[in-house]
């Protein structure tokens, strides 16, 4: 093995290592929300399209130990889809449901749209206010872990991350698994000012001193310009281990990689350093894969992939782990299919990889029915309105 070769292989091994590591330290520091404080919390919920997933969002909702105040259901216009789907299942909901007709977004995204028209209906009975994807399926002890800092005055924000749950034997759902639980498993380093939108809980306080409404009405991204305004404004944002929540995956390869395509977009547009650590993990990864492959005939070349691969199925098990701790235990079919994964990781790093570089141009980002073009991260215009899929 040469100096040459070494160099160019070494920076994979450091980035194998330092995310199973990762994991490892998550796995160990995991434990289950203890406390739960009862107060008034009100979820705001963005919603677009057919929402299949709707009714069961809503019965894992009516499920949980800290029952909601009420659900506002956020909806671009009474003709969208969502709007006659959420008033179906509202007539039948023990939850209180509200129908919010957000209108036209302008210079922002429409789920932010969205969000600002919930946000106008808070009042002085929530005491917690938390903003909420569609396509989750928490479970029951979710807003309580959310909630329950807030209330006890600990933290301003509260936040988590998805956590994919294969909902069918599919390639592309499979592939969503295997790349998102291990960056759920990363640790959020304070520097990024990372939160996630699908599940992050405000105070009153937070809310006001965030001015969350005029701030979500020039970006792209909720999240990304939550947690930046609040690092700015010195809020305590928390973000909980527990708050891997469950997100069915079950879209098609394409649909995938597209999704995979706007939310590098989106990081790079808010957090380009973020994109840039990721781009370098991942051409690291996928350089050391090009060149073992070419030497696989030495014996080096077939130690050091096959140290790779053991690091993607020991990465695999912390994984499984996880998700038993959580009680979101994997069948064991997709078990078996996460570990037929790591055997392919050069196939799947590639894949990875292929996102992040297309996400360098960012000018232009299709999500929904909508393309937006990007000139800054405040200045955003709709280009394109299609109709809802």
């Amino acid at each position: 093995m040469s100096l040459t070769h070494l160099l160019l292989v070494a920076p994979a091994f450091l980035v194998a290592a330092a995310g199973l590591l990762a994991g490892l330290v998550f796995l160990f520091r995991l434990s289950l929300p203890r406390v739960q404080r009862a107060g008034s919390v009100t979820l705001i919920l963005p919603l677009t399209g057919h929402a299949p997933g709707l009714g069961g969002l809503l019965r894992a909702l009516e499920a949980q130990t800290l029952p909601a105040r009420r659900l506002l259901v956020c909806v671009e216009d009474a003709r969208d889809p969502a709007c006659a789907r959420a008033a179906q299942l509202a007539s039948g909901a023990r939850l209180p449901i509200e129908i919010v007709i957000a209108g036209q977004a302008t210079r922002c995204a429409q789920k932010c749209c969205n969000q600002i028209a919930g946000l106008a209906r808070i009042d002085a009975d929530d005491e917690v206010v938390v903003l909420c994807d569609a396509d989750i399926l928490p479970p029951p002890w979710w807003l309580s872990a959310l909630a329950t800092p807030i209330l006890d005055g600990s933290a301003d924000i509260v936040t988590g991350y998805r956590w994919p749950t294969p909902g069918a034997l599919r390639l592309a759902s499979q592939l969503v698994a295997a790349i998102d639980r291990g960056i759920a498993l990363l640790p959020r380093l304070a520097t990024f000012h990372v939160t996630w939108g699908g599940s992050l809980a405000l105070s009153p306080h937070a809310i006001e001193k965030l001015g969350v409404a005029q701030l979500l009405a020039g970006t792209l991204s909720d999240d990304c310009s939550i947690g930046e305004q609040a690092a700015t404004a010195g809020l305590r944002v928390l973000t909980r281990r527990a708050l891997l929540v469950p997100t069915p995956a079950s879209d098609g390869l394409a649909a995938v990689w597209r999704f995979g395509r706007r939310q590098y977009q989106i990081i790079r547009v808010y957090r380009l350093p973020l994109w840039s650590l990721a781009c370098l993990a991942l051409s690291a990864r996928v350089l050391a894969w090009l060149v073992l492959l070419a030497n696989l005939g030495q014996w080096w070349a077939r130690l050091a992939a096959a140290v790779l691969v053991c690091c993607a199925l020991a990465a695999v098990a912390v994984q499984a782990l996880v998700g038993r701790r959580l009680g979101m235990a994997d069948p064991i079919a997709v078990t078996l299919l996460q570990a037929a994964l790591a055997l392919c990781r050069p196939l799947l790093d590639l894949f990875h990889w292929s996102m992040v570089l297309a996400a360098c141009d960012a000018r232009v980002v299709h999500w929904g029915h909508l393309s937006y073009r990007v000139s800054g991260p405040r200045q955003i215009a709709i280009t394109k309105r299609s109709q809802w899929g």
